[in-house]
């Protein structure tokens, strides 16, 4: 009886001591650290350590990540990788472009030191990787580069009650906004004038004055309207504007406004300087000079520039809410289809779409106009240089919407979901309730 009570302590002895040399470093608990963890704008790397004792045996190491841009998101795990059970290192090179990116390991495994064998999993701390992102909560409806500093970029963010936003790309952040009350009214483009102010139209009549340099408000100006304001251009002490099919001008100095009684159906106005107005239609556009002397109340005639009436072209190519100049105000750009015109002859000088068969959301020059041009639907930005040559395809994580082009690079607003826009007269019809950023490269 002796005997076996000490053979069963024996076994029993032996069986513990097994257990206690399982694992090299002592420990009979699955474990897993992570030792390192680096994130940047392309790339996130992490390394980890895993204790694991003899008779463990994993089945899975798998990682998960959960991106989100606030807290009010609900938070998605996608499954990234499973790694083989030896894996200690981890390189994403497909990081969502989100405000928060977290990371973790699990371990799904078998333990079969004992019987009957038990399924388990095991997690790994969460790792974060946290970025300052510009957040849009719709697509702007106008972008626009200030005349004199190269980084800052003027927006009109109609979401809320709408505002107007200055963004430098520099600190890649808001620095100013100056709010609105009305931004379903808010459906006209802004113009700088001078370089040194911001003009503001309603359709509704009322028109903002506001400093580039840090939106203060300088003047308000309230315009005659019966119909609807469409469209307007600073000149001078005038600002001439549509209303409806009927043209108008307002003098800053007086605060009148006055009827030229002239019928005109423009969707776009834009100041040219020494009184001349480019005038665009959804199938023409025409230059007038337009001055105090032949335009007045009821007896206006204005000069009549190229071809008097501009080039008529096929529907829907001069749109107004797509719109870009070249550096130099000698070429600008118009329609999903890229048409370039040349402003001395107002003739198309290239249409992109003849060269990709794409259709475009919105248009950027350079100092050495090459043009950069935005994908709709697609995570692209073309690059044509200035002979229109297709050099350079660059890929972008959101789908890109706006270029933002500076002396040392570019940076883009882009959608988290595809836009589709196929041209419309009236900036009502601008109207995208799709989250955007601004990302940067």
């Amino acid at each position: 009886m002796d005997f076996c009570k000490k053979q069963y302590l024996l076994i029993i002895f032996l069986a513990l001591l097994l257990l206690g040399c399982s694992n090299d470093d002592g420990s009979n608990a699955l474990e897993i650290k992570v030792t390192n963890f680096q994130a940047s704008y392309n790339q996130v790397k992490f390394n980890w350590e895993l204790t694991r004792p003899n008779g463990i045996i994993i089945e899975d190491l798998l990682v998960y990540r959960i991106s989100k841009n606030s807290d009010t998101d609900y938070p998605v795990e996608q499954l990234v990788t499973n790694l083989p059970s030896n894996a200690t290192e981890f390189i994403d090179n497909n990081i969502p472009y989100k405000i928060d990116v977290s990371y973790k390991i699990r371990i799904n495994y078998t333990d079969q030191r004992i019987l009957p064998i038990v399924n388990g999993s095991l997690e790994s701390e969460p790792q974060k990787f946290i970025r300052d992102i510009v957040m849009f909560d719709m697509v702007p409806f106008q972008v626009q580069k200030d005349p004199f500093e190269d980084n800052v970029f003027h927006i009109m963010d109609r979401s809320g009650n709408g505002a107007l936003k200055r963004y430098n790309s520099t600190q890649q952040q808001i620095t100013n906004t100056r709010g609105f009350t009305n931004s379903f009214a808010l459906n006209n483009r802004f113009h700088i004038v001078n370089g040194t102010d911001i003009y503001v139209a309603d359709t509704q009549g009322k028109i903002s004055k506001i400093t580039t340099a840090n939106y203060q408000s300088t003047a308000t100006y309230f315009t005659a309207i019966s119909n609807r304001l469409n469209a307007f251009a600073v000149d001078g002490d005038r600002i001439y504007y549509q209303d409806y099919d009927i043209l108008k001008f307002y003098t800053m100095s007086n605060g009148m406004s006055a009827s030229t009684g002239i019928g005109s159906s423009a969707n776009y106005m834009e100041p040219l300087g020494e009184h001349n107005i480019l005038s665009c239609y959804g199938s023409a556009a025409g230059i007038r000079y337009y001055t105090p002397t032949n335009c007045n109340t009821n007896d206006c005639n204005p000069v009549y520039g190229i071809n008097n009436y501009g080039q008529i072209s096929a529907q829907n190519v001069m749109e107004p809410n797509l719109f870009s100049w070249n550096p130099t105000k000698s070429k600008f750009i118009s329609s999903i289809d890229g048409r370039v015109y040349n402003i001395s002859t107002l003739q198309q000088e290239i249409k992109l779409n003849n060269i990709t068969g794409k259709k475009y959301f919105q248009f950027a020059f350079d100092a050495d106009n090459n043009i950069y041009a935005t994908v709709q639907g697609e995570k692209k930005i073309h690059k044509f240089n200035s002979s229109y040559e297709l050099i350079e395809t660059i890929d972008t994580k959101l789908y890109p919407l706006f270029p933002m082009v500076t002396s040392t690079g570019i940076s883009v607003i882009g959608s988290y979901e595809p836009v589709s826009y196929w041209g419309s007269s009236t900036g009502e019809n601008f109207y995208f309730n799709v989250k955007c950023a601004v990302e940067t490269f």
